[in-house]
C-alpha cells in the first residue's frame, strides 16, 4: 500500500454527501449560514468539510469549492469569541466545546487544501497546469494548520499526531519548487503585511519553541501575531556532519524545532539549522528599551506585561529547556488554593482583614496628635489629624474587605482607571466569602522545590493558570501546613484533566497588607499581599496584585504584629495576576521636605 504523502483521510465517490458540490450550490449553502452566529455557522461548516474531505471528486471542482469555503472560514475567524482565551482552567463544558469546534473548523479547512496539494502532486499533467494553485494551496494549508495549532495552544493542548510531519512536507515541496520566498500580500485593512511560505513556516517553528505550556493565558495568539516581523530575524540552513549544538528542525520526523546539544557530532534525516541569533539580539534591544522606560516610571501595565513576556521568550528561545533536577514520581492527595487573594485568606486562616485598624494600633505617632483646634500648627502630612481621620473612617467601614486589583486585561487603560470602578462590583466581591479549596493529586516532586499536580476536569473552581499564585497542603493536615508557590507550566491531558508544574517559593510565607504612600498607586487602599522570606541566598520579596505598584514605590506594610515600610527594588517575576518585587526596608517617610516643596511650587499663593 502506498504510504500517505500527507495526513488526509481516504476518499470515495460513494461517500455520503449532503449537498451538490457545484459552485452555485456551494454559494447558496454559504449564503444560508447564520451571519453572526459563530457556533451555529461553525458547526455546519465543520460537518460539511468533514463530508467534502472524504468524498472523491475532481480536483478542479475541489479547488473552486475550497476557495469559496475558505472565504467564509476567514469571516468566522474574525467573529470568533475571544472571551475564553484569558480564562483559567479547567474550562467549562461550553467553553471547551467552543474551542473544540474552532480547532475542528481550521483542521477541516487545512485538510481540504492538503487534499488539493496531494492530488496535484500525484498528477503531473494537472500540476503543470496549476502550479500557481499548488503554491496558494500550500499557503492556505499552512495558514489554517497554524490557526488550529494556536487554538490548541490557547487551551494548553499538544499538537495532534502528524501535524509537524505535514508542516515539514509542505515546506519541502515549496523548497523543491523554489517558491519559499515568494511574497504573499496581506490584507492592508487588517494591518497584515506581505509574507511568504518561508516566513509562515518560521513563525510556527518559533511558536513551538516558545513552549506553549509556559505561556500565560491567551499569549499564544499574541506571540504568533508578534512573530510576523520577528521571523525575518531568523534563518534556516542545511547542516553538515560536524553539527553538535543549536536549534534544529528535522524535516524527516514528526517533531517541532528543538534545542540540540551533544558532545559528539550527530546526524539527522533531513536537518535544518534554525539560527535565532538575530532575533535574540533584536529582543535584547526591545527589553532594554522597556527596562529604561520602566526605570523612568513611564511604563503602563501593558508595557510592563510586554516586557515580562519578552524576557520569558528570550529565555525560552535562548537556552535548552532541560530539567536541572530529577523528579521523583509520587501519588498523594493535596489541597489547593489558587490566586493571590484566596491564598492570603487561606494562609491567614481567613482572618478578618482590616489593615486600617491595625495601622492605627501599630503606629505610635497617631497617639501624639492631640487636639489642635484653635492653634495654627505645621505638622508632617503623614502625621496630620485629618489624615488620621481618613484612616479611622476607613477602619470603621472596613472598606472593601475582599479588595483585589480589578484591572481589566483587555483594556489599554492603566491600572488606576479600573481599580474600584463601581461599588456594585465591590459589593458582589464582598459577598463571595467562601474560601475555594479543591482536591488535587501531586504526581511528582523534586529537591529543587518543584512539583507537578493533576486537577480533575470537573474541578472547575480550581481556576488554574500559568503565572497564578497557589497554596498547597497535604490532605488531612490539621491545621494545614501551606506551601506558597507559583504555577510555571500547564498542560491539558487527553481526558481534559489539567497537569501543572508548581515552583514552591516558601514554606513559611507571611500574609501582609500593603498600600502605596509614594510612587505608583499612592493614596490607594490596602491590598492583600504575601511576604516571601529570604531563603538560601534568594532575597526576601513581596507578592502584590498586578497592575498596582511599580519600581521605587514605597509601601506601608501591615504585618500581624507591626507596621513597616518597604521600598520596591527589582521586579523578580510577574504575571497577569501578581508582581513579585524584592525590597529594602526603609524608615517612615518624613513629609516635611515634601511640604516645603509644595510651598515652593505655590509661592504666589502665600
Amino acid at each position: 500500500m502506498k504510504k500517505k504523502f500527507l495526513n488526509i483521510p481516504p476518499r470515495s465517490d460513494e461517500a455520503l454527501i449532503s449537498i451538490d458540490v457545484s459552485e452555485s450550490a456551494i454559494k447558496a449553502w454559504i449564503a444560508a449560514l447564520p451571519t453572526l452566529d459563530f457556533a451555529g455557522s461553525c458547526l455546519q461548516m465543520v460537518d460539511l468539510l468533514h463530508e467534502l474531505n472524504r468524498y472523491q471528486f475532481e480536483v478542479t471542482e475541489r479547488i473552486k469549492v475550497m476557495s469559496l469555503l475558505s472565504v467564509r472560514v476567514d469571516k468566522l475567524h474574525r467573529i470568533m469569541p475571544k472571551n475564553y482565551d484569558g480564562q483559567s482552567l479547567p474550562l467549562s463544558k461550553k467553553q471547551l466545546a467552543l474551542k473544540t469546534q474552532a480547532q475542528a473548523l481550521f483542521a477541516g479547512c487545512a485538510i481540504g487544501h492538503k487534499i488539493i496539494v496531494s492530488d496535484l502532486i500525484d498528477n503531473r499533467e494537472l500540476l503543470t497546469q496549476n502550479k500557481k494553485v499548488l503554491f496558494f494551496s500550500i499557503v492556505k494549508a499552512m495558514h489554517y494548520m497554524s490557526l488550529g495549532l494556536i487554538e490548541r495552544f490557547l487551551v494548553y493542548q499538544i499538537a495532534d499526531k502528524g501535524t509537524w510531519h505535514d508542516f515539514h512536507k509542505l515546506f519541502v515541496i515549496s523548497e523543491q519548487m523554489g517558491v519559499l520566498d515568494i511574497a504573499i500580500s496581506g490584507n492592508a485593512a487588517r494591518g497584515e503585511g506581505a509574507t511568504s511560505i518561508n516566513e509562515l513556516y518560521k513563525k510556527i517553528l518559533l511558536l513551538s519553541l516558545a513552549d506553549m505550556s509556559r505561556l500565560m493565558m491567551g499569549e499564544a495568539e499574541k506571540v504568533y501575531l508578534q512573530l510576523a516581523g520577528w521571523s525575518r530575524f531568523t534563518s534556516l540552513s542545511k547542516i553538515d556532519d560536524s553539527f553538535r549544538e543549536g536549534v534544529i528542525v528535522d524535516l524527516g520526523i514528526d517533531e517541532p524545532a528543538n534545542h540540540v546539544f551533544s558532545e559528539k557530532p550527530i546526524k539527522f534525516l533531513n536537518g535544518r539549522l534554525f539560527n535565532l541569533t538575530g532575533l535574540l539580539e533584536h529582543l535584547d534591544g526591545q527589553i532594554d528599551v522597556l527596562t529604561e522606560q520602566s526605570l523612568a516610571g513611564k511604563n503602563m501595565l501593558s508595557a510592563r506585561a510586554k516586557q515580562a513576556m519578552y524576557i520569558r521568550l528570550r529565555f525560552t528561545w535562548g537556552v535548552r529547556s532541560e530539567r536541572a533536577v530529577v523528579r521523583e514520581s509520587i501519588n498523594i492527595t493535596v489541597k489547593l488554593i489558587t490566586g493571590l487573594h484566596e491564598c492570603h485568606r487561606g494562609l491567614s486562616n481567613n482572618r478578618h482583614f482590616n489593615p486600617e485598624h491595625d495601622e492605627l494600633r501599630f503606629d505610635a505617632e497617631w497617639s501624639d496628635v492631640g487636639d489642635t483646634s484653635g492653634v495654627l500648627t505645621l505638622v508632617p502630612e503623614e502625621g496630620s489629624p485629618w489624615e488620621k481621620d481618613v484612616i479611622e473612617a476607613r477602619a470603621k467601614a472596613n472598606l472593601d474587605g475582599n479588595r483585589i486589583s480589578q484591572f481589566d486585561e483587555s483594556s489599554r487603560s492603566d491600572a488606576w482607571e479600573k481599580v474600584y470602578s463601581t461599588s456594585v462590583t465591590e459589593q458582589a466581591r464582598q459577598e463571595n466569602t467562601t474560601l475555594q479549596v479543591v482536591d488535587c493529586v501531586q504526581v511528582d516532586t523534586s529537591v529543587g522545590g518543584g512539583m507537578a499536580i493533576v486537577c480533575d476536569s470537573e474541578q472547575s473552581e480550581a481556576s488554574l493558570a500559568v503565572g497564578k499564585v497557589v497554596a498547597i497542603s497535604l490532605a488531612g493536615e490539621q491545621p494545614p501546613q501551606w506551601q506558597t508557590g507559583v504555577v510555571r507550566w500547564l498542560v491539558m491531558l487527553p481526558g481534559d484533566d489539567i497537569c501543572c508544574g508548581v515552583q514552591i517559593l516558601s514554606d513559611h510565607a507571611e500574609t501582609i497588607a500593603v498600600r502605596s504612600i509614594k510612587g505608583a498607586g499612592k493614596e490607594g487602599e490596602y491590598y492583600r499581599s504575601i511576604l516571601i522570606p529570604e531563603d538560601e541566598g534568594c532575597p526576601a520579596s513581596v507578592l502584590v496584585p498586578a497592575a498596582v505598584f511599580s519600581l521605587n514605590t514605597i509601601l506601608s506594610v501591615v504585618t500581624s504584629s507591626e507596621l513597616k515600610y518597604f521600598k520596591l527594588k527589582a521586579l523578580l517575576n510577574n504575571s497577569a495576576s501578581y508582581n513579585q518585587f524584592s525590597f529594602e526596608e526603609v524608615e517612615k517617610l518624613s513629609m516635611g521636605s515634601n511640604l516645603k516643596a509644595k510651598i515652593d511650587r505655590n509661592r504666589r499663593s502665600f
